[in-house]
């Protein structure tokens, strides 16, 4: 039994590094919020996530494999701009999609810390 290929370990793992990617954009688009013509950025990987977990695989391994190469995607609005520098990075916006980001990373570090603990547990038989 290989207890560092679980499902859930995978998804943590993954949705962490999409989490990361995330808060780094969103650090970009504030950076540049007065940057003339600069175009919002935002990053998508929770679908790409969600059908790798329905896709259904044969084997553990195969199942994780797919989790792992979900994709991380990062895109561009090209949306109208009230600005007439042709910026369209909303401070207020992004400041409520760092708070949420940051607050689903902190959720799922926590996920994953009570994992190792789980598993610390039970290797130890309950004793610490």
């Amino acid at each position: 039994m290989d207890i560092f290929s679980s499902q859930s370990l995978s998804l943590l793992n993954k949705s962490l590094d999409g989490l990361w990617k995330r808060q780094e954009i969103i650090s970009d688009n504030v950076a540049n919020y007065e940057t003339p013509g600069y175009k919002r950025k935002y990053v998508s990987f929770e679908e790409n996530l969600k059908a790798a977990v329905e896709s259904g695989s044969a084997t553990k391994s195969q199942s994780n494999q797919k989790i792992m190469d979900a994709d991380i995607k990062v895109g561009q609005t090209n949306d109208e701009t009230m600005r007439t520098d042709g910026n369209n990075v909303d401070i207020e916006e992004e400041t409520i999609e760092m708070a949420r980001t940051t607050l689903n990373y902190l959720y799922s570090q926590r996920m994953l810390d009570d994992y190792f603990s789980r598993l610390r547990c039970a290797i130890s038989e309950g004793s610490k």
